[in-house]
């Protein structure tokens, strides 16, 4: 197991699977040299898949304005399934420069539309090197986890509508709802009944080699107060096999899983363990938009002593200044 500083101060640490050679690094900045036992984190949710322009990039600012010590990524930050270098990397160019404007050290994990096949797995690895990792901050461990590392390859036919769709959104953010009931009704009628049932399932890959790399971080990890694992998608709602080995590799230790993928905000707790389901930050809904899980959302996560509390920000609800305009009041208004 190797240890690299993130910063001068012996809280802050990463480790990297040594089975792994790569100079490259999936995250971005370093830590504030001050950090301690008492800090704050911002987790982000699915920019993709279908994004609403210009969502995510509000997040970016506010956050930067915020000022947490760092900030989580629940995968998805492309649209992703290319079946070409180049189109992968214009994406990944344009979204990697706008994270690094924000001038804030940010831990992504992979999502689907950011691996989904082995085109732009290759291309993540040449990118961003390490596709799974962890770090601790004082008495806090920190997994980022790869549930992508077998990614499901899609059809060519079945990649063509999910780009039609996308770029439907794009064009007609306001029809968003409309163009995805059709995305839904295509599917129907292009899946077999047993490939719509596959569909909807959550299908995690973990993988040996990654598993006991994670099995050797906790281990040696064992006196932390708290444990974050981030993932992209909820192991919780799966049936995967290794899914269950991870929760038993955590046993008894206090600890949250993040995870985004299905666009809604959810929060759980079984005894000593919290599940949280990131909502969007500028991906599109699944639900019809109506309840406040469906909304645009970041979450502010604050620790102290080794224990978080959590504060749910509507991105909705934040504007800038520059919308509230002068206006004229009438006689009486103010009575």
């Amino acid at each position: 197991m190797q240890t690299v500083q993130l910063d001068e101060k012996k809280n802050v640490m990463i480790f990297e699977d040594q089975l792994v050679t790569t100079e490259k690094r999936p995250w971005f900045g370093s830590m504030p040299s001050q950090l301690g036992e008492d800090f704050s984190f911002v987790v982000m949710g699915d920019r993709c898949g279908m994004a609403t322009e210009g969502v995510f990039e509000k997040a970016l600012d506010m956050v930067k304005d915020l000022k947490p010590d760092f900030v989580l990524a629940v995968g998805d930050l492309i649209e992703g399934y290319w079946n070409n270098a180049a189109d992968t990397h214009q994406e990944w160019d344009d979204i990697d420069g706008k994270i690094a404007g924000m001038g804030l050290p940010f831990f992504p994990v992979i999502g689907n539309h950011d691996y989904g096949n082995s085109t732009m797995a290759e291309v993540w690895r040449e990118r961003k090197g390490l596709d799974y990792y962890a770090f601790r901050v004082a008495d806090t461990l920190f997994l980022s986890l790869n549930t992508e590392q077998t990614p499901d390859e899609f059809s060519d036919a079945f990649i063509d509508i999910i780009k039609r769709v996308t770029a439907d959104v794009k064009r007609e953010p306001e029809r968003a709802n409309e163009h995805m009931s059709a995305f839904v009704d295509e599917l129907k009628g292009a899946l077999s009944p047993e490939e719509l049932q596959g569909f909807g399932q959550i299908k995690l890959s973990l993988g040996e080699e990654q598993l006991a790399y994670f099995k050797r971080v906790l281990a040696n990890n064992a006196d932390v107060k708290w444990t974050f694992v981030n993932m992209h998608k909820p192991g919780w709602k799966s049936e995967s096999e290794e899914y269950q080995e991870l929760i038993q590799m955590l046993g008894n230790r206090s600890y949250t899983i993040f995870a985004g993928h299905l666009h809604a905000m959810e929060y759980a707790r079984e005894g000593n363990a919290e599940f949280i389901q990131l909502g969007r930050t500028g991906g599109l809904a699944h639900g019809d938009g109506t309840n406040p899980s469906d909304e645009n959302v970041v979450l502010w996560v604050t620790m102290r002593g080794g224990v978080p509390t959590y504060r749910v920000i509507h991105l909705d609800g934040v504007n800038d200044l520059t919308a509230y305009q002068p206006h004229q009041h009438v006689h009486g208004e103010s009575v």
